[in-house]
């Protein structure tokens, strides 16, 4: 029987290797990543937007539902207003790339719309007087922001 040397733990003693392999793979798993992640940023584009014109959507319609039934809006609800507005403008910005497309051209244009509608709505606050005055106002800038929500969808389904 041969004996085969053994480290002080108790185990045999593993073979040493180079650290060319793991580097290899390494290279090769950040290339595959990079590859992939290009592709996904490309086809999730209409997808995203999408994402952002659901979230404007939602909130304006919470906030003209509240006007229609008379109550004033606070300061926090035009704080929450405002929020998805910002992350929007971050998404044209980090998609500029796509500047040439008509669904991208249209969304700047909505997130506009969007943010005339929300300083019409942070404008008419101030007191009640003003608010029952101005409502005809928010409801015109929230049509005006639902029309260009409605052309940028119908740009993402022809493809554009």
């Amino acid at each position: 029987m041969v004996d085969v040397p053994t480290d002080p733990g108790g185990d045999a003693a593993a073979p040493a290797r180079g650290v060319a392999a793991p580097v290899a793979r390494a290279l090769c798993a950040f290339v595959a990543l990079a590859a992939c992640l290009h592709g996904c940023l490309w086809r999730s584009y209409g997808e995203v937007m999408r994402v952002h014109l659901d979230v404007l959507s939602s909130l304006s319609e919470k906030a003209m539902g509240n006007a229609e039934a008379g109550r004033r809006p606070t300061s926090n609800d035009v704080t929450e207003l405002t929020y998805p507005l910002q992350r929007g403008r971050q998404f044209a910005h980090q998609y500029r790339g796509y500047a040439d497309r008509e669904s991208y051209q249209l969304f700047v244009v909505a997130l506009d719309r969007y943010q005339a509608f929300t300083e019409t709505v942070d404008a008419a606050r101030g007191d009640a007087a003003r608010w029952t005055a101005e409502r005809p106002r928010v409801a015109a800038a929230y049509d005006a922001w639902r029309s260009a929500a409605a052309q940028v969808r119908a740009a993402l389904a022809h493809g554009g």
